[in-house]
């Protein structure tokens, strides 16, 4: 239990423990009038021992550790004592002066001895053993704490964090107040500060709120925020009034800001053709254009080419096959596998139950005697698992593929991948940055054979690359809708194909077709409009109904699946009452909306190319540290460690969001589904979420949600440019 905030000075006696990479320490503290020191712990950078600070935060009592302070800023002061003031000149602050120095000079000038340094330094001369060079650093290391002091107390004064006022200092050291002072939008460039809170800072510092600096910044930031809605670029005259009306800026402004971003080339513009003729202006920043660039030269690039290897005499290869595995290829599976003899690169697209799988392995065991040099891969690790648990053969992630590290992808153009045929599956997952990464990695003489369902969720990132690709009717597409007599006695498969169609499922066939208590079925559908009703019937089934009837364990078989974050029925507050009732008692810590324990299932949710851990992976909570905050944490056979500072890395995952959970199964999925998700009731949201149950799908909510979800398409489309792109380049187009 935390007492209220309070403020300390005193001295850092000694460092127990220290983490310089996220500033965390643990140390002895010795206050002002004070016998015995106190334990402190929280994040502290850029100061040493015996240095005196001003603290702010709170006393804790910890079960195990006792009473502590937790720091929740700091501050470094000048000592007032005598012998605070020897102990700080003689600390490693001030190199090249020892104790001894440090005493004569206090011996010399008592009281105002940190005046005579500030305001007439020249008097140290007097004081024997105070050199030229001794003075020289003694007032170099001066001025950078007086700075550093300067620096945070303005800072502070203008409303940035402590932590967040660390991070500019490190970058811009003294410069910082003249930086900030010309411009404060440019503190967007220091990670976790965003145009928000750098206007805030601009209005403290009387920014007018039509300034160039705002608008400019203002226009940037809107169209970041469109990407985060996956758009790689967004249309002129709409993101112009966007920015008027959200963040109040002056029109003819913003007009002048933008033909000047893109004089600069900090933004680009691409006409495209619309309907009869009628163009629109497309707005992007760089790295997205120049992306989608590259994914267009790059599939010309590679379509263009010879291939290493040419077969000839298809179709007595396709029933040299099919008599080996002991299996007849239906018109369109013996259509995919004849373009992938024919076409460099080629997409395969279909539902749930439509072959594809059996395609992929099928051209696999054809292939693989030719062509020895054979790669498959997929965004997410649990898609590439369930490639290799499919097929058979060995798939990995793309970025492991293409040897990601913090330094970025070792395989590029320079360093091309050796793979003669290259498989991706769940291509509608992967957006443009990672398409563009990928391409410019292939060679010009390999295969190239994209696997995907284009009507699930695009990608969490910006671009739709997948279906940008078929509509742009530049690369040969096969598209499977036969389902497998097999698939068809799935309701999940059954199911799933209705509302692909726009076609509502009809669940009083569920309902006639057994008796739910004598024979399982794999697809439920129970009717609740109340949230706390259906959080409570979602506990109920995850934790008693579904382990006891389908003996799947609650924790790794089951997964809740939900529309939105936030809300009664949001992935915070599922995660909350799943955690609850799950995992109550294990040891653990608080981070921010969050308590993490030891068992708890959690996911990673960005590329962390160092711990080779990505966005998707789910793993489980194996140890914790409440003191210095840290986790390890098991993905499939793997230990990753957590510092405090990645943990928001990591979520709980109890419950997901829909658009997490793609390329993923589980044997389980429960969906809340109500009119409290209007905003996000799209076909592809519910499709994909009943596409990721294997063995049962649950959902729970109200028919009238169900019909909204079937019904609506039109928020599907994203503004891109790769499809303008390939038209660009001038291909004559395939079909």
């Amino acid at each position: 239990m935390a007492e209220d905030d309070v403020s300390l000075v005193g001295t850092l006696e000694k460092i127990v423990y220290s983490n310089p990479e996220n500033g965390f320490l643990i140390g002895t503290f010795l206050t002002e009038n004070s016998i015995r020191p106190i334990t402190v712990k929280g994040i502290v950078f850029n100061t040493h021992e015996h240095e005196t600070l001003r603290l702010k935060g709170n006393w804790e009592n910890h079960k195990i550790y006792g009473r502590q302070f937790s720091i929740r800023e700091f501050m470094p002061v000048e000592p007032t004592s005598a012998e605070g003031m020897v102990r700080y000149l003689s600390s490693v602050i001030f190199k090249g002066i020892g104790e001894k120095t440090a005493q004569r000079i206090v011996n010399k000038f008592g009281k105002d001895t940190f005046k005579i340094i500030d305001s007439s330094p020249e008097l140290l001369s007097e004081v024997k053993g105070v050199g030229k060079k001794q003075q020289k650093s003694l007032l170099a290391s001066w001025d950078d704490q007086r700075g550093l002091r300067d620096v945070m107390t303005f800072l502070r004064g203008v409303g940035i964090t402590h932590a967040y006022a660390q991070r500019i200092f490190a970058k811009n050291g003294l410069n910082s107040i003249p930086l900030i002072k010309a411009n404060p939008y440019q503190l967007t460039d220091i990670p976790g500060i965003g145009f928000l809170t750098a206007d805030g800072i601009a209005r403290n510092l009387g920014f007018d709120k039509n300034s160039p600096h705002r608008a400019a910044a203002g226009l940037i930031y809107m169209l970041e925020q469109q990407a985060l809605n996956g758009h790689t670029c967004f249309p002129r005259q709409a993101l112009l009034d966007k920015t008027e009306q959200e963040l109040n800026i002056d029109a003819t402004m913003l007009e002048s800001s933008v033909r000047q971003l893109l004089e600069d080339r900090l933004l680009n513009s691409e006409k495209i053709n619309v309907l009869s003729g009628l163009e629109q202006e497309l707005i992007s920043r760089p790295r997205f254009y120049k992306a989608e660039r590259r994914v267009a030269e790059n599939i010309y690039r590679i379509l263009n080419s010879e291939a290493y290897t040419v077969f000839e005499g298809e179709n007595s290869l396709i029933e040299e096959q099919e008599r080996k595995v002991g299996l007849k290829l239906d018109p369109a599976q013996r259509e995919a596998v004849e373009a992938a003899l024919l076409h460099k690169v080629l997409i395969i697209t279909g539902g749930p139950g439509t072959g594809k799988t059996t395609i992929v392995r099928f051209m696999l065991g054809l292939m693989r005697p030719r062509i020895p040099a054979i790669g498959l891969a997929a965004p997410t690790g649990r898609a590439a698992k369930r490639i290799t648990e499919t097929t058979g053969a060995a798939a990995s992630t793309i970025h492991r593929l293409l040897e990601a590290s913090n330094m970025g992808f070792q395989r590029d153009r320079e360093n091309p991948l050796e793979q003669e045929l290259l498989i991706l599956d769940e291509t509608s997952m992967i957006d443009t940055l990672l398409m563009d990464s990928f391409l410019e990695a292939v060679p010009s003489a390999s295969r190239l054979i994209l696997v995907g369902d284009v009507d699930q969720l695009p990608s969490v990132g910006a671009g739709a690359v997948l279906l940008d690709l078929i509509e742009s009717r530049t690369i040969p597409v096969v598209r499977l809708d036969h389902i497998f007599r097999q698939a068809a006695d799935s309701f999940i498969t059954v199911n799933a194909h209705k509302v692909r169609r726009g076609e509502v499922p009809d669940f009083s066939r569920l309902n006639q077709s057994a008796d739910a208590e004598k024979e399982l079925l794999d697809f439920y559908f129970i009717k609740e409009s109340d949230p706390e009703k259906i959080v409570e019937k979602i506990l109920l089934m995850s934790t008693e109904r579904i382990p006891q009837r389908f003996e799947l364990d609650p924790m790794m078989d089951i997964q809740v699946l939900t529309p939105m974050h936030r809300g009664v029925t949001g992935s915070l507050h599922l995660n909350r009452k799943l955690q609850e009732k799950m995992n109550p008692d294990a040891k653990g810590f608080e981070h921010r909306e969050q308590c993490f324990r030891i068992g708890d299932k959690v996911m990673q949710q960005q590329n962390d190319y160092e711990k080779q851990v990505f966005n998707g992976d789910l793993g489980r909570i194996v140890n914790c540290d409440p003191q210095t905050k840290e986790l390890h944490v098991r993905f499939e056979q793997e230990i990753v460690h957590y510092q405090a500072k990645a943990l928001d890395q990591l979520t709980l995952a109890y419950a997901i969001t829909v658009h997490k959970s793609q390329g993923s199964e589980y044997s389980a999925v429960i969906l809340p589904l109500t009119t409290h998700h209007y905003m996000m009731l799209q076909r592809n949201l519910l499709y994909t979420a009943i596409t990721r149950g294997k063995q049962l799908v649950v959902l729970i909510g109200t028919e009238t949600a169900i019909r909204m979800a079937v019904k609506n398409e039109g928020t599907m489309r994203r503004f891109t440019g790769l499809k303008n792109q390939l038209s660009e380049l001038g291909a004559t187009p395939l079909f």
